[in-house]
């Protein structure tokens, strides 16, 4: 997988491509689950402020084109504490994938056993 920037197109791919860790833990470590994988903007500015319109509205795609304007795009794995809905944690989805290897191999081999 490449890094980021993407294109909005590259983006959108991605995004679909790992909409199955929805539901899925955030860590080995965590009690927080995966609620979104999610287009975000790649400046941290704008994903910071992505980030609080996705609380305040709690829908991704809304929270994305409330202003951002931006051509440059990250894909974004959130995920929330069971206690507390606004305690988000969130990483990009490169760094989160490297860091979960196992899930997102353990994802790999179910797909090779249904081939």
């Amino acid at each position: 997988m490449k890094t980021a920037p993407y294109t909005l197109p590259e983006a959108e791919k991605l995004c679909t491509e790992y909409q199955y860790l929805v539901g899925k833990p955030y860590g080995k470590d965590s009690d927080a689950t995966i609620s979104c994988v999610a287009i975000a903007p790649f400046d941290q500015n704008s994903k910071n402020r992505f980030t609080i319109f996705y609380l305040l509205f709690d829908d991704a795609e809304t929270a994305l084109s409330h202003e951002y304007k931006g051509l440059l795009y990250d894909v974004i794995v959130i995920a929330s504490s069971p206690q507390d809905r606004n305690d988000l944690h969130q990483e990009d989805i490169y760094t989160w994938t490297h860091a979960n290897a196992e899930i997102v191999a353990a994802r790999s081999k179910a797909l090779e056993h249904h081939a």
